[in-house]
Order: C-alpha cells, then structure tokens, then sequence
C-alpha cells in the first residue's frame, strides 16, 4: 500500500520529496515489474522486496532527500502541490492501491510545515489520510533538519499530537501523556469457540519501551486489572479473559477476570497515578464496532476514542486462531485489519463453482482423530482466470431453510485453488435423503447449486468431472482441497495384487493403494485401514 506521501518536500527544500511503501502481510512482496505511477511525469519501475510488515522508500531525484535514511528506490517528476493521484499496480498492470484517487488537492499533509500525508489505514478515502502530527518524526533532511514525517516507520497517527507550550513557560510534566498506550483492540463478543473467550489488546505507538507496572485497566466494574510487565516500541499486549488458550496459538502477556458486556460499557486504561491514558467507548452505551454475530473484534483506527475512530474486524488479515482452531476474526498481537485496504467482495462469480459435496462420511476426512457427521464437506473450485476474494459470500443448502447460512471468511481464491468448509465449521448438514447446497454473492445474488438425490453409500462424494465442468456425477473418492476422482473397483478377475486403483493421498509416500485381496477394495471406508494392516500395499 502507499503508506505516506511528502509532496510539500521538506525545510531543506520543496523539492526533496519522498513516498513510502508498506507491506501489511505476512510473506515479503518481491516488487520486480511493479510500477508507481502518477500517469505523467511520475513513472517508477520498482525493483527489490518489501519485507513482511516492512517499509520501502522512494526518495526523488537523488538519496540525500533523507540523509541518514537510505533510499530503496530514486525516482525523478515531480508532486504538484495542486494535488494529483498516485496509483501502484503489480506486473499485471491492475491497481493494487492509490493515494488521492479522488483527484483535487491532497487530503492531507501540509505546504507550511512541509508535514507529510500519513495513512490512517482502510481504503484510499480522504478520511483515511491524515496530517503528520509532529510526534514520533524520524530522519533529517539535506539541511539537517527533522524530517517532518515517519519515513521507513509506523505513522504518527497513533501518538498524541504534542500541544503547543509557547505561551506556558512552566507546563506541567505528566509522565505519561494521553494515547501514549492505547486501548487498541476489544473483542468484546468472545470467539466462535465460546462468546466467554474476550480479548483486550493494547498498542505502544511511540519509539521507546513503556514498563506497564502499576497501570490499571477496569471498566468501574468486576473488571479491574493492575498490570505488569512491559509493552515494546511499536509493540502489542495481549490480554486473554481466565486462561491462556483464548487465542491458542498467541501467547497472552496477562490474564483477567470479568466480563465486558455485549450491550456496551466503558473501558479506562490509567497510568500509575492514575491518569487516565485512554478509553475504549467513553460516551457508553453500545459498542461503536465489533460484531456480536460473527465475533468480530473491535479495532481501532487512530487518534482519540470517538465511536468514528473504531470499526469492526474486516474478515482480512486474521491473527492467531481460538480454542476450537478456528482463525480468529481479530488481529490479536498484530495490526489492525482497518488499517489497511480490504478487498472488496467479488461481487462478479468469475468462476467460482460448488465442486465437491461429501454428504455422509464414515471415516476422518478432516483430519480431527475421529469419524462423524462433521467430516460432511463443501469444496469451492475456482476454474476462472482471476483470483477472487470470497469474504462475505454465502454457503446455504435449503434457501430459507434447514441449516443457517454459512458466512466465507476472507478467503482468497486464485485460478485452478480449491477449498473445503467442513461441517464442523459451517454447521451445515447435508441431508442423506437428498437436498440442495447453494453458493451466494454477497449481494444474494446465485452463483451456484447443486441438487442430490437419497443417497445410501459411505464415503463417496458427488461433484463435477472434470472440475468446474457441468458433468455431475456421484461416486467420486472424497478428495477435500484437491481434484475430484472417480472411485474405481478392482475388477474380479484380479487374484492377488489388483490394478491400480483412484484413491489419491492414501500413500504417504506416493504411488496409490493396490489390495492384496480384491473383495476389500468394494469397501472404501475400510481403504485406509487395510493399508495400515498391510492388506494394502503401496505401489
């Protein structure tokens, strides 16, 4: 994403301009054949990566914009100070990103002070845009001047705005100032393992370690927890409410008791003198985002605790998963998902089709250490040319009835992927006497369905042959994730070892399962334990 954009230039010159690069995922982005462009005098071919989580620095014309920061790229044109449109787009040619696509004068940054125009995070919206507040500047300038700015840094837009002192000739020290730690995520509604597993994490915006002994968080309530240990630089403290396998894979720094209602209440996170730093929905009432249905956590976009300055988990860029080992619909310990730009839900199907059902499983296709009604799956096939984005999308079998309506997590499809929703996470039963499974557009719209009939076998799946084709067929081997095969008896005339048979993934080590005894391939729900008992072998 472009991070922050300097078009005023710095105190040394308007001239030194500079634009950064940020890289919210997890693997590093490598950026041959990447391009930033300004559709004018602006036209930079990027080279090198961009780590996970890290920064890129583009400084004009020469590497002395920014002294003692180097540059990852020179480029030469210029930034009107009018206003234009930046766009980033991959070796493909498409818009990965911009800043100001509305056109007109810049929504942020500053001709005076040569303060830069940071990214508050979302999608590139004038709201999402904002002003360099003068804390947490990093780097000098040509002249030797501090760089009005955070360049190969977080943005200021977490940290305080420091107040001007001009005319107080003795202010009042205060250890610690307001949103110098901030309440920064509350998943107020728990998780999909249980709504009692909540989650508080709080976030150090500011360049130096914070020791949080003696600070206290409480809601004026049973939920008054004095806190320890230290929160990093830039860093995360991840509170979990009674144990530590709230989120199972992420370590908690502390752990508390009480309960944050879902009705709403107030939060207060107070230093040792017990200021108070910040607040998580002051003005009461209802929580101003989060989302008790899907447990969405509440995160927090920057600056003070207005209810505008909150949104709901966006489904993209979850972080650790919950005791069940469900993801989790949060960032715990990470950076907020409305910090950076979501896709949009593919509202066009592309090519996106229902594959694969398993209607009644008689063995752990799922992998859980146990055979049951939760081995039942779906699995989605993506046989178009683009990759499409399915949060939001809906897996039904009954419309308007019989199972409630599964909800896709953010789940990004690229062409020739598949992907398969058990039942144990969608909750959707198959019915053994036939029934329907049903793929819908965020909007409602049909993308896909498949109708069954009664259906008396173990272990055979129904789905299309070859994939993404319009040929149904029943008696397919289960192949969850991968491509569907149609399930081959050994013919009677076989004696000792059969021929080969279609039972993919079955050989740990490759080749496929071939039966010492014909008789016991007409059995499918007893392939994998005959392998095991060596009545199969492996070829």
């Amino acid at each position: 994403m472009i991070n922050e954009v300097a078009w005023a230039g710095t105190l040394a010159s308007a001239h030194d301009e500079w634009i950064e690069l940020y890289n919210p995922t997890t693997p590093p982005v490598d950026l041959s054949g990447w391009t930033l462009t300004d559709g004018g005098d602006i036209n930079v071919s990027l080279s090198g990566s961009i780590s996970c989580r890290g920064f890129y620095l583009l400084e004009r014309t020469d590497d002395t914009t920014i002294v003692d920061i180097g540059a990852d790229r020179i480029y030469t044109g210029a930034l009107r100070n009018s206003g234009e449109t930046l766009w980033l787009k991959d070796p493909t040619g498409a818009v990965v990103d911009s800043a100001n696509k509305d056109g007109g004068g810049w929504p942020a940054g500053d001709i005076a002070s040569h303060a830069s125009m940071e990214r508050l995070g979302g999608g590139d919206s004038p709201g999402n845009w904002r002003t360099f507040t003068g804390y947490g500047g990093v780097g000098h300038d040509a002249g030797g001047n501090p760089i009005a700015g955070t360049p190969r840094h977080p943005n200021s837009s977490y940290g305080p705005t420091p107040t001007s002192t001009a005319f107080t000739p003795t202010p009042e020290i205060t250890p610690f100032p307001p949103l110098s730690v901030l309440i920064n995520e509350v998943a107020w509604a728990g998780t999909r393992a249980s709504t009692s597993d909540e989650w508080i994490e709080l976030h150090n915006p500011g360049a130096e370690e914070i020791d949080l002994a003696d600070w206290t968080l409480t809601d004026g309530g049973d939920i008054n927890l004095t806190l320890a240990g230290t929160i990093t630089a830039h860093g995360f403290f991840l509170l979990e409410r009674s144990d530590d396998n709230v989120v199972s894979d992420i370590a908690a720094d502390q752990l508390y008791n009480g309960v944050l209602k879902n009705s709403g209440e107030t939060l207060f996170l107070k230093d040792p003198k017990g200021t108070v730093i910040d607040s998580a929905n002051r003005d009461g009432g209802a929580w101003p985002a989060g989302r008790s249905s899907s447990h969405a956590s509440m995160e927090r976009r920057g600056g003070n605790d207005l209810p505008s300055n909150w949104g709901s988990f966006t489904g993209f860029r979850s972080l650790g998963h919950d005791a069940s080992g469900e993801p989790i619909p949060g960032t715990a310990r990470g950076v907020n998902s409305v910090r950076f730009p979501t896709p949009a839900p593919t509202q066009v199907p592309g090519g996106v089709r229902i594959n694969e059902v398993l209607i009644r499983p008689h063995y752990d296709w799922e992998g859980e250490g146990k055979a049951s009604t939760g081995d039942e799956f779906i699995e989605l096939y993506n046989h178009g040319e683009s990759t499409i984005f399915l949060g939001g999308w809906r897996l039904d079998d009954i419309l308007d009835g019989g199972s409630r309506p599964y909800i896709l997590p953010g789940v990004t499809l690229a062409p020739g992927d598949y992907v398969a929703f058990f039942r144990s996470r969608t909750h959707i039963s198959l019915n053994d006497r036939g029934d329907s499974v049903h793929l819908l557009a965020p909007n409602g719209r049909i993308i896909d369905q498949i109708r069954y009939l009664r259906v008396r076998a173990y272990n055979l799946s129904y789905g299309r042959l070859p994939d993404g084709s319009a040929q149904l067929f029943y008696g397919l081997w289960p192949t969850p994730g991968g491509p569907n095969v149609l399930f081959v008896e050994p013919g009677s005339e076989s004696l000792g070892f059969s021929r080969e048979l279609s039972y993919p993934y079955l050989c740990p080590d490759g080749g496929r399962p071939i039966p010492r005894f014909p008789r016991a391939a007409r059995h499918p729900t007893l392939v994998g334990w005959w392998i095991e008992t060596g009545l199969f072998i492996c070829d």
